[in-house]
């Protein structure tokens, strides 16, 4: 079961899920939180009344009210930076550090790789009218699941949080998640850069690569640590490659990371590398067709 899961407390989020589900075929099944949960096909959506970066565990609320697990959970929120420029954003969850706003510390939720950069791809196609900038973020904040997760937003103010445009285009994106088949690509980690992860967001755009957790310059202030990688690595179910923002970390730093990835068998990775890999897989897919 795939899970949608809107918050009361959050404008962005209720008029997201308002929008997705004027999509499909929703009915009624069951209840969680006192509210209605809505199915369509192997899909759900459930209300909560709190803000959801600190509702917990609610993978294991939904199975013990459902009972059935969810596979993957997709919270629609609204994003609030200081700029407040008018923002489509998609990223995983946790905390590389402190828990300041929810979850755990020094934990990570699973990524979706797969899905979340779905998800990416499909605000791109879709929000070509709009005057939104279409962002990848690095992993931040709450709340604490075991189940693969991420994040997609309307940003950054709150009358952008209540209008229909952005809503829509985030319900439809959704929407493909829940019932496309995702594209397979190999599934990389992204390091360095800021909290918008430029360089990440464009090779996400650009090339066939999905990407779990992000890993931010700032949080490489202090150095880095094996810890925090391989908290990267093990929320990152499938990762093979690592992608970094080279000019946004110093070459000695650079350097160490690099030969720890490799160590564990995840190889760093440029947009010049995967223009070969796409090259060679077209390749052998005309060579089939040759063939048929």
């Amino acid at each position: 079961m795939k899970l949608v899961v809107r918050s009361t407390a959050d404008a962005a989020s209720v008029n997201i899920v308002e929008s997705l589900l004027r999509m499909g075929k929703w009915e009624e099944a069951g209840s969680f939180e006192g509210a209605p949960v809505l199915r369509m096909g192997g899909s759900s959506v459930v209300t909560i009344p709190v803000h959801h970066l600190y509702y917990d565990d609610i993978d294991d609320k939904v199975e013990k009210a459902l009972g059935e697990r969810p596979s993957l959970v997709i919270f629609a929120s609204r994003h609030k930076s200081a700029s407040n420029l008018r923002t489509l954003t998609v990223h995983p969850i946790g905390n590389y550090g402190k828990a300041e706003m929810g979850g755990r510390d020094r934990t990570l939720v699973p990524a979706a790789p797969g899905e979340l950069t779905m998800a990416f791809k499909e605000l791109v196609k879709r929000a070509g009218g709009l005057n939104y900038q279409i962002s990848l973020e690095a992993t931040h904040h709450g709340p604490y699941l075991r189940t693969p997760t991420f994040y997609i937003e309307i940003g950054s103010d709150e009358m952008a949080w209540k209008e229909p445009e952005p809503a829509q285009v985030i319900a439809e994106a959704i929407f493909e998640v829940l019932i496309g088949k995702v594209p397979e690509a190999p599934i990389a980690v992204g390091v360095g850069g800021g909290h918008y992860v430029p360089r990440i967001t464009d090779v996400a755009r650009e090339k066939n690569v999905a990407f779990g957790h992000m890993l931010p310059s700032y949080a490489l202030e202090q150095g880095w640590s094996p810890e925090t990688l391989q908290l990267m690595l093990d929320a990152t179910p499938g990762a093979k490659l690592v992608y970094f923002h080279k000019k946004a970390i110093k070459t000695p730093i650079l350097r160490e990371m690099e030969a720890w990835f490799r160590e564990k068998g995840v190889e760093p990775f440029s947009s010049k590398d995967m223009e070969g890999m796409e090259k060679a897989v077209n390749a052998d897919i005309e060579w089939g067709l040759r063939g048929k």
